[in-house]
């Protein structure tokens, strides 16, 4: 069974799409790079230092380091999955290279959610129009958005330009997202089968 690997910006549905297909295809497992994150920090005694410097934490995830970790843990699980069960792989944390290098394409379907041509301002009102009470965005102020929205913005236009370079199909989630999200699941269905 191929693996599912969701890759992207931030608030553009990637957690939305996963739980989308974990409904859809239950005996696959979900797995979301934020438990290993926190996990690996924990395990180090750091969460502390990283929940408090919230700059250091956003250079350790984008670290090549802990993105190889990640792909290194979904390719052990993938090793070792004898009844072929399968994993989602949900990270807002991959660059296009490094995927291509340590992910193979034929076993894994591999898609990157993006914003399009949003602007930073236009981010934060997507934001502001999606969040729930469960997502980390809720609640906080527009000018705390527009921080975030900022790397977000680099990093979709870092997405929109090295995913094409690297075989991973970008997807724009600005618009009508679940109607987009639901296309999504149709073309990951053709793929599986």
């Amino acid at each position: 069974m191929k693996n599912i690997l969701i890759m992207g910006v931030g608030r553009a549905g990637k957690t939305t799409l996963s739980k989308l297909l974990k409904d859809k295809y239950n005996s696959y497992s979900l797995i979301q790079s934020d438990s290993l994150k926190w996990g690996m920090l924990r395990a180090k005694n750091e969460e502390k230092y990283y929940r408090e410097n919230v700059d250091k934490q956003k250079d350790f995830e984008h670290s090549a380091y802990f993105q190889r970790t990640l792909l290194a843990f979904l390719n052990s699980l993938t090793a070792n999955d004898d009844k072929k069960y399968g994993y989602i792989l949900e990270s807002g944390q991959l660059h296009p290279k490094i995927v291509k290098e340590m992910i193979d394409f034929n076993n894994t379907i591999v898609v990157c959610l993006g914003l399009g041509n949003l602007n930073v301002m236009e981010m934060v009102e997507l934001c502001l129009e999606h969040d729930t009470q469960k997502d980390w965005t809720f609640g906080l102020s527009k000018e705390y958005l527009m921080q975030h929205a900022s790397d977000w913005y680099s990093a979709n236009e870092m997405l929109k330009k090295e995913c094409p370079k690297y075989g991973i199909q970008y997807y724009d989630t600005s618009k009508n997202r679940m109607e987009c999200l639901n296309n999504i699941l149709s073309d990951i269905e053709k793929n599986l089968k």
